[in-house]
């Protein structure tokens, strides 16, 4: 009996150890299979699969804000750390316009292409009651070298409605979901895509 109480003892002691390994050891495996966690808001949480980026209308990208929208999201605490060369994380949005197509932003919402995105009227303020900056409104031809993206949940989601395109050299990889959980994205509603 002695013996069955200083062994549980001891792995009761050790095993905020053994989660930190296990974790560790899950995120380096993640790591070298390319694979990353997304426990985000703004897009299904779960587990995605990164490969070279697919510059198209629906597709999923990781990519880095650039030094204006970063500060203010690192200030605000939209972001957490991260592997951006500013030091804060890289996001995770679906492409809603590429170069060449026609994008117009009210405060009703986004048009893409003549198309309007469902639910993607601005909020006035973030949820700790702060004034929401966003993009100029006006109607605008996305430019070579530049994306717009939306999260899925477009509620909760910061992206392009706010702070405006996305450098497409600030863009690191395509998101493959792998395993996820939450808001599906249904064929044929890939944003900028007739309803």
């Amino acid at each position: 009996m002695q013996k069955w109480v200083t062994l549980g003892c001891s792995l009761y002691r050790r095993w905020p150890l053994i989660l930190m390994a296990g974790s560790g050891a899950i995120a380096f495996v993640a790591n070298a299979l390319e694979l990353r966690i997304n426990t985000t808001a703004s897009m299904p949480i779960g587990l995605y699969r990164e490969e070279p980026p697919r510059l198209e209308r629906g597709a999923w990208v990781v990519f880095c804000l650039p030094e204006e929208p970063a500060r203010l999201g690192r200030e605000r605490a939209y972001l957490r750390q991260g592997s951006c060369s500013d030091g804060s994380q890289e996001l995770m949005k679906q492409i809603a316009a590429v170069p060449g197509d026609s994008v117009s932003l009210s405060r009703a919402g986004l048009v893409v292409n003549g198309h309007s995105i469902p639910g993607t009227a601005l909020r006035a303020a973030d949820r700790g009651r702060r004034t929401l900056l966003h993009a100029p409104f006006g109607e605008r031809t996305i430019t070579p070298g530049e994306l717009w993206v939306l999260g899925l949940d477009h509620r909760v989601s910061w992206d392009s409605r706010y702070f405006g395109p996305v450098p497409l050299d600030h863009v690191r990889a395509a998101a493959i979901p792998i395993l996820t959980f939450g808001p599906e994205l249904r064929r044929g509603e890939a944003a900028g895509d007739r309803p």
